[in-house]
């Protein structure tokens, strides 16, 4: 099933008997870069299954509808399917998590809040969910992983921040903090910036005097 690339639809809704372990068995299937599933529908799911098929649409770019009319999911099934729709352990991860899942369960099936407002981000806009997540997940962005890139990122990280507003009011998206507040948000990210320009100016200039020295010891060695 992993070389199909023409499966759309995969009804196990009639199979009471399929486990964590047959879930399991699927990541091959969603992630595989000819994976052109778009729903999925079973009939029950436990934090087993819940654990299993989220680790295995980690990286799944066309799942959007995952139906289940029964669930025995708790928390710890529930916050596996929060960190694939938005892993909060860094910008990075927030970018990468999975954008494309809209739907998740059923009827009489309610998700906690946090996993419906990713899904609605998702099904408003997947080209800019991942813009929304990282605002919304990540109040005072850290720049520091862009330093080694120094001043070439900031005028990027500047233009991102200026059309993520426009972004948000352009698809109706919820935005919960005022433009005095967002307008805080670009600022320290900018201060950021500047605040670790002096180290990154002292580490270029030991690095250059350094050079300089090794090359003047080199020419005296020779002499």
């Amino acid at each position: 099933m992993a070389n199909c690339c023409r499966l759309k639809n995969l009804a196990l809704s009639y199979n009471d008997s399929i486990t964590a372990v047959g879930l399991s068995s699927l990541s091959s299937l969603f992630r595989s870069e000819r994976c052109s599933l778009c729903n999925l529908l079973l009939v029950h799911l436990d934090d087993d299954g819940a654990v299993a098929l989220a680790n295995g649409l980690i990286g799944n770019k066309s799942l959007k509808t995952v139906e289940f009319s029964r669930s025995g999911i708790t928390e710890r099934g529930w916050t596996a399917f929060s960190k694939l729709l938005c892993d909060t352990s860094s910008v990075n991860n927030t970018y990468l998590s999975n954008h494309t899942l809209e739907t998740l369960g059923g009827y009489g099936v309610h998700a906690p809040s946090d996993i419906m407002k990713y899904l609605k981000l998702n099904r408003v806009s997947q080209k800019n969910a991942a813009l929304r997540k990282i605002l919304d997940s990540h109040p005072d962005i850290d720049v520091e992983p862009l330093f080694q890139w120094k001043l070439k990122c900031l005028p990027l990280v500047v233009r991102w921040l200026e059309s993520a507003r426009s972004y948000l009011y352009l698809y109706h998206v919820h935005v919960r903090e005022s433009n005095e507040v967002f307008q805080c948000r670009k600022l320290s990210a900018v201060y950021k910036f500047i605040h670790g320009l002096p180290s990154l100016a002292v580490a270029g200039y030991r690095g250059l005097n350094m050079t300089d020295i090794l090359s003047k010891k080199r020419k005296f060695d020779h002499l």
